[in-house]
C-alpha cells in the first residue's frame, strides 16, 4: 500500500515482478503427473478448489520462492515457520483471485492478445528506461524468465480488463468530492503529510483467540526489537507480511489523512519522527509503525491540484471496490482451501 504512488491498477507493480496451470477440478487430494519416468508417479497436492479448477502445492511453491530464500534465512525456527506459513497462505489467496477474475473473464469474453502483451511491456521499458537486455537482466535477477514475465503481464491485463467492466463503473469522483477533500485537507491550512514505514503481521483467515494472541505476541517482539535499534527497513523485508511494500523495508510513502485505515492514520498522525509504535491491529492483522518524516505543503489552488485530487481519490475508492468484488465473488463460488 503506497499511498503517493499512481499505480495504474490496483496491484500493479511494473518490472518488478518479484516474486507464476488450470486443471481441471478433481476430488481427491492429489494429482498423478504424467510426466514422470517410466515406472514412477509424481504426486501434486491440491491445496484449493476455486470453482471447477484446482490449485496445487507446486503453483503455491513456485509463487512464494523468491521470498523463501530471505525467510531461510531467519535464526528462529519457529519464526521462520510461521513466516513461511504466512507467505505460502499469502501466495494461495493470490493465486485463487486469479482464478476468480480468470473465471469471470471467460464469462465476460475477454482475451488478451500477444500484441497487448507487447505493447504493455514496451510501456514498462520506455517508463523505467530500460533496454531489452537490461529487462531480461532484471527478471533474472529475480529468478524470472521473459517467458513467465509475459504470462504475469498477462494476468495483470486480463485483471485490469475484467475489474474495468466489473469495477470500474462504479467509481466516480464528483468534483464535489474533490472540493470537499481540497477544502479539508489543503485550503484549510491541515494539509499536513506524513513518511511512515510499517512491518505487517498478518492474521490468518479463521484464526482462533490463540492464533490471533500468538500473532499479536509476534508484532509485539518486532516492535520491540526495532525500538531497541534493529533496523526497521532490515526487520521488515525480513518480517513484513504486506507484500506491496515488504520489498521497500515497509515504506509507505508521504500521504495525508483519508487515504489509511483510522486506527492507523490516528496513531500515525499523533507520533514524533523517528518514534516506533504499536502493535495496533487494522484491517486482517497487527501493524508496527516508524513516523519517517513530517511535513506541511504549501497549499496549491484547487485548479492546479484538481485532477490530482481526482487520480487519488479514485485509486482509492478502486481499490475499496476491488476488495469488494473479489469477496463478493468468493461468496459466490465454491472455493475450498485445503493448504
Amino acid at each position: 500500500m503506497r499511498p503517493d504512488r499512481h499505480r495504474g491498477a490496483p496491484g500493479h507493480r511494473p518490472v518488478t515482478a518479484r516474486g507464476p496451470v488450470l486443471f481441471a477440478a478433481a476430488a481427491g487430494a492429489v494429482v498423478a503427473l504424467a510426466a514422470a519416468p517410466a515406472g514412477a508417479r509424481v504426486v501434486e497436492k491440491i491445496v484449493a478448489v476455486v470453482g471447477d479448477e484446482i490449485v496445487l502445492q507446486s503453483e503455491v511453491e513456485e509463487r512464494a520462492a523468491p521470498f523463501m530464500t530471505e525467510i531461510a534465512g531467519l535464526t528462529n525456527p519457529t519464526e521462520r515457520s510461521a513466516r513461511a506459513t504466512a507467505m505460502r497462505r499469502e501466495v494461495l489467496d493470490r493465486l485463487i483471485d486469479e482464478r476468480l477474475i480468470l473465471q469471470q473473464a471467460t464469462e465476460l469474453k475477454l482475451s488478451v492478445s500477444s500484441e497487448d502483451i507487447d505493447r504493455a511491456i514496451d510501456q514498462i521499458k520506455k517508463d523505467n528506461r530500460l533496454t531489452d537486455a537490461q529487462l531480461r537482466d532484471e527478471l533474472r535477477l529475480h529468478g524470472q524468465s521473459l517467458a513467465s514475465y509475459r504470462q504475469e503481464i498477462r494476468r495483470q491485463l486480463m485483471r485490469y480488463k475484467v475489474l474495468g467492466i466489473a469495477v470500474g463503473a462504479k467509481v466516480s469522483v464528483s468534483d464535489t468530492d474533490v472540493q470537499t477533500y481540497y477544502e479539508r485537507h489543503i485550503k484549510s491550512g491541515a494539509n499536513l503529510q506524513v513518511r511512515a514505514s510499517h512491518i505487517f503481521v498478518l492474521i490468518p483467515d479463521g484464526a482462533d483467540a490463540a492464533a490471533v494472541a500468538e500473532r499479536e505476541t509476534a508484532a509485539r517482539l518486532l516492535a520491540d526489537r526495532a525500538r531497541a535499534g534493529e533496523d526497521f527497513a532490515k526487520l521488515a523485508r525480513q518480517h513484513s507480511d504486506d507484500a506491496a511494500t515488504r520489498q521497500e523495508g515497509g515504506d509507505l510513502g508521504y500521504f495525508g489523512r483519508d487515504m489509511l485505515p483510522k486506527p492507523i492514520e490516528e496513531l500515525v498522525f499523533s507520533m514524533r519522527v523517528g518514534e516506533i509504535r504499536g502493535p495496533v491491529r487494522a484491517d486482517r492483522g497487527f501493524h508496527v509503525i516508524k513516523l519517517v518524516d513530517r511535513r506541511a505543503k504549501e497549499a496549491k489552488a484547487l485548479a492546479d491540484l484538481r485532477e490530482e485530487l481526482r487520480a487519488q481519490l479514485r485509486q482509492k475508492e478502486m481499490e475499496r471496490q476491488t476488495k469488494n468484488f473479489l469477496n463478493e465473488l468468493r461468496k459466490h463460488t465454491l472455493v475450498e482451501i485445503r493448504l
